[in-house]
């Protein structure tokens, strides 16, 4: 007797099933634990920097890396990433900025939100520098409770 269906039920139903995973991963989404918001503000980091600038400290890195708002001009501020090793003073470089020429105000943020995507915005919400990582979907088996941007978080150098 011949099947008004031209492919078996357990192929379909496992061709189904194949694509809801493909779809899932596609769709991939960061916990909402593991997102952020920092805005530029309060009080400055405690040591000296380089070409005598300040600096705001993000709690996102640990040593030997920072990120951190730094300026030289008042009221310009890039986001700054910095290496150093802690001795009795922490001595850190710069080694890469994400904002040169487009520096960012005070109250300024620094988000990294469900969709993957880290953006810089200025206090009225316009966008001055982003990774371009949203919906992605990357999996990340490496990233656990205390390093959950392992992954996630690909800074373009």
């Amino acid at each position: 007797m011949a099947s008004f269906f031209p492919f078996s039920c357990p192929l379909v139903f496992l061709l189904l099933l194949l694509l809801r995973i493909l779809s899932s991963i596609a769709q991939a989404a960061v916990p909402a634990s593991d997102t952020f918001k920092y805005v530029n503000e309060g009080e400055f980091g405690d040591y000296v920097v380089e070409y005598g600038g300040t600096y705001r400290p993000l709690s996102v890195f640990s040593s030997p890396f920072q990120l951190c708002f730094y300026n030289t001009t008042p009221n310009a501020y890039t986001l700054a990433l910095r290496i150093g090793v802690q001795r009795q003073e922490p001595f850190y470089r710069l080694v890469w900025e994400a904002n040169r020429g487009k520096p960012v105000g005070e109250n300024a943020t620094l988000t990294f939100g469900t969709d993957g995507n880290l953006v810089l915005a200025e206090a009225d919400g316009r966008v001055v520098w982003q990774t371009g990582t949203a919906n992605k979907g990357a999996p990340c088996p490496l990233a656990d409770a205390t390093a959950p941007f392992q992954c996630s978080l690909h800074l373009p150098l």
